[in-house]
């Protein structure tokens, strides 16, 4: 080999426009999804032979974003072949450590590229094509830079104060849409991965749901598209794995009627960053009701004062608040509301008692004793609490609110006895404390969270009810 085809092994920070015939060695930071294309018209075959009997050859882009010290990342646009592009989505994922052969530089400080590519520290850009002989792009072998270089998966790049707490941008409403924000957020659920057919192509695409929270927010849907990220999420860790997210995407769902966020062109992941801030984070998002009996118990335990639920509402403006024309962006509302109770099985077969583990409270199932969570605790050593878990449907001259819900010391002050004493009574005794309200109209206060991109289904947690006096139903009850 002539000495001016020899290749020396440079660093990002010493990359220039005079820069050739060099190897780069870098860990794969972000990865885009590739995109093919073709010279023919967009409504011909991309193998379609032309007039003249040549074939046209598809072909594609990918771009990797590359780092190589704490400082230093850099974009990487790969040009080729589409069996050649399809290889290298295939070969290279997120944290592969790899050498770039060889590729061509240029200044990035005017590039069009470099609006739809991840921000990055260097102001060249490096590019590869399929044109020479040689592989631009294999995996790195070496022990000592592969262990260096991987250990920058975990440093973040940008600092924590850039970040934006996700009730901001939920509070915004559709007036962010299609911004990007960075982010510090929790996996909340990682949710299985579904096929869709777009209208448009006709063709099956992949994506799956993650829902991020912070201390600020309970969880926003976060879409991903691209099978590297939906590859890559399968080994995130619910309530373990802290995410921070530059140039997070923002879209308004119109199903989810509230913001959800995106994987954008120029967004970059870093799974558990090295901040101070990660263990405070996670302790938060262990502390919070994730399953909907803990929402319940939380809305039923003095999150609002019952004093101050005074709005009242029909059954049908409350269905309309949640479901129909008058949903708002706000997940969370509560009513008033003069009705029958239609539904309070306290002596039948229906569960009317649940328990839960002293220790963290966490719902117990079936005749285990031992708490779920293997790290209460009450997984070695259970105990167990029993409260009030009623389901109560309640019904007004607007319709029938079903599956409401009144748990713990709500219902202790509305049947005027605890659970252990319900538990002593005989069927007898429960059908005449269930006829003390069935059929009679109640004022009942309610807390509604409202489906959301958390939850698939409805709460109405009822936080107080009485016997209404006739009076105020006659001044208060509305015709709608």
């Amino acid at each position: 080999m002539a000495s001016a085809e020899i290749s020396t092994v440079k660093t990002i920070a010493q990359i220039n426009a005079e820069a050739h015939n060099f190897i780069l060695v870098a860990v794969v930071i972000a990865k885009s999804n590739p995109r093919f294309f073709s010279g023919h018209s967009k409504h011909r075959d991309v193998h379609e032979q032309d007039s003249t009997g040549s074939i046209e050859t598809a072909r594609g882009v990918l771009t990797l974003t590359l780092r190589d010290s704490a400082r230093d990342t850099i974009n990487c646009t790969v040009w080729g072949r589409a069996d050649t592009i399809a290889h290298y989505d295939n070969a290279f994922a997120i944290g592969d450590v790899i050498d770039v052969n060889r590729p061509q530089v240029s200044s990035s400080v005017f590039g069009r590229s470099e609006q739809y590519s991840p921000t990055v520290t260097s102001p060249y850009g490096l590019t590869v094509n399929d044109q020479t002989q040689m592989a631009q792009l294999v995996r790195h072998e070496g022990g000592q830079d592969t262990a260096r270089l991987q250990a920058l998966l975990r440093v973040p790049l940008v600092q924590p104060s850039t970040t934006i707490p996700l009730a901001d941008i939920v509070a915004s409403g559709s007036g962010c849409n299609g911004e990007t924000f960075n982010l510090l957020v929790v996996v909340r659920a990682v949710r299985a991965k579904r096929d869709i057919r777009v209208a448009r192509s006709n063709e099956m695409k992949s994506f799956r749901e993650v829902i991020l929270m912070d201390s600020s927010h309970s969880g926003v849907v976060m879409k991903f598209w691209s099978e590297s990220y939906i590859r890559w999420s399968e080994q995130w860790m619910p309530l373990k794995t802290v995410l921070l997210i530059v140039d997070a995407r923002v879209e308004f769902s119109e199903y989810y009627k509230t913001i959800c966020l995106a994987v954008d062109r120029k967004t970059i992941i870093t799974q558990d960053p090295l901040l101070p801030q990660l263990n405070s984070l996670l302790a938060h998002a262990k502390s919070i009701p994730t399953q909907d009996i803990d929402v319940v118990c939380s809305l039923s335990s003095g999150t609002v004062d019952p004093t101050t639920i005074n709005t009242v509402m029909t059954v049908q403006q409350i269905l309309d608040r949640t479901e129909g024309n008058l949903v708002q962006e706000q997940d969370q509302f509560t009513a008033l509301c003069y009705a029958v109770i239609t539904r309070l099985d306290l002596d039948g077969p229906t569960r009317n008692v649940s328990k839960r583990c002293r220790n963290c409270r966490t719902l117990v199932r079936g005749q285990d004793a031992a708490c779920p969570k293997s790290d209460c605790p009450g997984h070695l050593t259970p105990g167990r609490e029993s409260f009030f878990d009623l389901t109560v449907d309640i019904t007004d001259h607007t319709g029938t609110l079903t599956g409401c819900r009144m748990v713990s010391r709500v219902a202790e002050t509305v049947l005027e006895c605890d659970v252990a004493s319900f538990e002593r009574q005989s069927d007898d005794q429960k059908t005449h404390l269930k006829w003390k309200f069935l059929l009679d109209r109640c004022a009942v206060k309610l807390i509604v969270k409202r489906r959301s991109a958390v939850r698939f289904q409805n709460l109405y947690s009822i936080v107080a009810c009485t016997i209404a006096d006739p009076a105020e139903v006659e001044a208060k009850l509305k015709v709608y």
